[in-house]
């Protein structure tokens, strides 16, 4: 008999504890036992493996304060927006939103723009969806001034409430009052003309969504003025959808949120935005007989097993403290773009981000607890030398600070410096060009008067040569001079290149007329030309003149000096060009020399020429003149085999 007394009580005190265990996962999670049992495990290698291979895309449709876009920042904000961004960290995951209308997204999600779509729980939605628990659940709330004489939902009787249209859809909220008390409601288009209607006592109170309503008393320090009425006249429970092929993905969803749900973290974000006015009250009317039911077996709970409640509570609420304040400080430091590391004492990682393991390549994992000594690839960044001051490592440039946070730890900032160190270096290059084309232009203009001079006199002497030896140093004079008028050409042309000017170009008369003036130069050589013409059938395009016959002229010039001193049975120069909608595509390939591959990263440098007589300015002037028409140039050579010049200019308009 005293057996069968302890196994009843046993059995009571289980069957209380599992009721107890229930209703105290109802409260805290808003779930079933079985689904908590379910969803309270860690990712498989599965589930972990298929986050990583997708980037999934969610669609919140506009509904403040629920997700909207920031009109000051044009990020997307919102309490879903904060939700999802947690779930994203805590899934270790890339989750990115979309934010629009409900039928846009609903569209996107049918045609698989959407990977899962943040949607209202109901019949009709899981007919066609697979959905997940709830992240929050919006309630349906009558609001009235504090000084109103209004103090429960009886006395509205005979009054008027104004709602929002879109919150009376199928007249549910009229539908609600029907059968109840007489209500007159007044549908309005937005929530300011709600209060403004309430404050001129148009109207007794406002009826719509608790979070929107709660939201705008917050953000207009409002919330003091205003009380909430129960009951609650609707519910929407707010979750995330899959379609059902993708059926996969709610096991992961749900993990996540019960994580969320778990760490505070959806109560936390709920306060950042709804602030000390929040309306959810929990209705225990419907639990009563429960509680009733399991009084009893709590009191032997209490009586046997107090002592250790209470030191499993404080455990549980220190290390969800300790919890919450180690995930706050991750949310924080995994949003910098900076690498972030905090140290303790010397020389102890206890934290960092994503960025410290994007510029180490050293695991997350492996970096906290140890010593930054044990790790070659820190040392330029824990080096006290190296702080405050631009360094490089590799082909990088980093910019490290240190600061202290707390007595025994300090936290050391990484900002990757590469881009703004190539652009200051770009535009300190581009300013020295600026003055040596300044000082090149007044001294290609001072060298032509002597030269002029030179040239005349030569003339002139050369009428008056004697003997052979005469007859030398006149042609040695005129090749000289040949030279140094070339030189200050390309002098001239560097201080002075195109403008922006685009005109109607026929490029084939254009063509013709180079190489008619190459002619000569052509022949001499021995080389063959080909040039062909495709894509667009009209050959006539608007397109900058200068720049199209600057980098004709000196390519060609270019193909048929690289033939000197090669034997070759047979040698062509190929121009081909081929017009498209918007842009000019010219290919210039001849046979001949070719370029070592260690002089060719250079030929595009000002004063650097593989030639022996060369300025080293022809390529330079083409190349930025391309590059300032939002064109490009590419070379590819091999020595003692040829050079191809591939060329792509922006094309403004086509004349058919």
């Amino acid at each position: 008999m005293k057996k069968g007394k302890i196994l009843i009580l046993i059995t009571f005190l289980l069957i209380g504890s599992i009721g107890m265990r229930k209703l105290d996962i109802n409260l805290r999670y808003n779930m079933g036992m079985c689904d908590y049992y379910k969803y309270n495990t860690t990712l498989t290698e599965k589930e972990k493996d298929l986050l990583q291979e997708k980037h999934f895309l969610v669609g919140v449709y506009n509904d403040p304060p629920l997700a909207f876009i920031n009109k000051f920042n044009n990020y997307n904000a919102g309490i879903m927006v904060d939700y999802l961004s947690q779930l994203a960290i805590e899934l270790s995951s890339n989750i990115h939103l979309k934010v629009g209308s409900q039928d846009y997204l609903m569209k996107a999600m049918k045609n698989d723009e959407v990977d899962i779509m943040v949607m209202e729980n109901t019949d009709e939605n899981k007919k066609e969806f697979d959905i997940s628990q709830s992240l929050c659940v919006v309630k349906g709330k009558i609001f009235v001034k504090n000084n109103s004489n209004i103090k429960d939902i009886e006395d509205i009787k005979d009054r008027t409430l104004v709602v929002l249209e879109r919150d009376n859809e199928d007249g549910r909220i009229n539908k609600y009052f029907k059968d109840k008390i007489n209500v007159k409601i007044f549908e309005v288009d937005n929530i300011y003309q709600c209060f403004a209607l309430i404050k001129t006592h148009t109207v007794d109170g406002f009826v719509g969504d608790d979070m929107e309503i709660a939201h705008f008393l917050n953000v207009t320090n409002r919330g003091t003025n205003f009380r909430v009425l129960e009951p609650t006249l609707y519910e929407k429970e707010m979750c995330l959808a899959v379609k059902k092929e993708n059926g996969y993905l709610l096991d992961i969803l749900n993990k996540g949120i019960l994580q969320l749900k778990k760490k505070n973290l959806i109560a936390q974000t709920q306060y950042k935005w709804l602030g000390n006015f929040d309306t959810d009250v929990i209705d225990l009317s419907s639990i009563e007989l429960a509680y009733k039911v399991l009084l009893a077996g709590i009191s032997i709970i209490v009586i046997f097993s107090s002592w250790n409640y209470l030191i499993t509570q404080r455990v549980n609420t220190k290390t969800r403290e300790l919890s919450e304040s180690k995930e706050e400080l991750r949310l924080i430091i995994d949003t910098m773009k900076n690498g972030i590391m905090v140290i303790e004492g010397d020389s102890i990682i206890v934290e960092c981000n994503d960025a410290i393991t994007g510029i180490t390549n050293i695991p997350r994992e492996d970096l906290i607890g140890s010593n930054y000594k044990e790790f070659k690839a820190l040392y330029p960044f824990v080096n006290i030398d190296n702080m405050n001051k631009l360094f490089n490592v590799g082909n990088s440039y980093y910019y490290v600070t240190s600061q202290k946070i707390a007595s025994n730890k300090s936290m050391i900032i990484i900002e990757d410096y590469t881009k703004k160190y190539f652009n200051e270096k770009r535009a300190r290059q581009e300013s020295k060009m600026i003055a040596v084309g300044q000082l090149s232009a007044g001294l290609a203009h001072e060298i032509r008067n002597p030269l002029g001079l030179i040239k005349s006199y030569s003339y002139i002497i050369e009428k008056h040569s004697i003997n052979e030896l005469c007859d030398h140093a006149i042609v040695v004079i005129n090749d000289s001079v040949a030279r140094i008028n070339k030189l200050v050409e390309n002098l001239l042309r560097f201080s002075k290149l195109s403008n922006d000017e685009t005109k109607s170009v026929n490029i084939e008369n254009l063509l013709n007329l180079i190489l008619e003036l190459e002619e000569k130069n052509i022949e001499q050589n021995g080389i063959k030309i080909i040039t062909s013409f495709t894509g667009k059938s009209s050959k006539q395009v608007f397109i900058n003149e200068d720049v199209l016959r600057m980098l004709l002229l000196n390519l060609i010039n270019n193909s048929i000096d690289s033939f000197k001193g090669v034997a070759r049975e047979e040698k062509k120069i190929d121009i081909r060009m081929n017009i498209e909608e918007d842009y000019l595509r010219i290919e210039v390939m001849d046979n001949g020399c070719g370029i070592e591959k260690k002089k060719l990263e250079n030929i595009f440098n000002p004063f650097y020429s593989t030639k022996e007589n060369g300025t080293g300015l022809g390529l330079y002037i083409i190349s930025t003149e391309i590059s300032n028409n939002d064109g490009r140039i590419s070379v590819e050579s091999n020595l003692g085999e040829g050079t191809k010049f591939d060329i792509i200019l922006p094309i403004k308009e086509i004349k058919e």
